[in-house]
């Protein structure tokens, strides 16, 4: 009886351990990625605006007029955007003219819509990554 007690208060008592740790470390990583958080000088020296574009969508007698604000993971990857002006607009124009109106339409249309920039400009950026696209210009005709 007193050896089954004593396994018991051992295992809580590793279990409260063990959780008290998890409970800090857990923290410590929440804590970190609030340093993380850039300031809006930090934000400007890795953020590159495309120029307004102006292209068809894909259902008939329609267009749109976005623009672009592509934040990079290094000031040596907006450099890189800055001199590959060429293709950043090519890929949005060929993103946003294979979309129709009605997929543009809403919150959801531009979440998706910054996704896919996303995903084809950080296949063209070499020397880092593209952290994010905000579509700062929108409209649909």
């Amino acid at each position: 009886m007193k050896l089954i007690r004593v396994t018991l208060v051992s295992f809580i008592a590793v279990a409260v351990l063990t959780g008290g740790i998890m409970f800090f470390l857990g923290k410590d990583d929440a804590g970190s990625a609030s340093d993380q958080a850039l300031s809006a000088e930090e934000l400007a020296e890795l953020s590159v605006d495309t120029d307004s574009i102006t292209t068809n969508l894909a259902s008939p007698n329609h267009y749109a007029v976005v623009q672009f604000n592509i934040q990079l993971s290094s000031v040596e990857a907006k450099e890189e955007a800055a001199k590959r002006t060429a293709e950043i607009r090519a890929a949005v124009i060929a993103t946003v003219a294979g979309l129709t109106k009605e997929e543009l339409t809403g919150t959801d249309g531009i979440a998706t819509l910054e996704q896919e920039i996303s995903a084809k400009l950080d296949g063209i950026i070499q020397k880092g990554k593209v952290e994010r696209v905000l579509v700062t210009e929108f409209k649909v005709q």
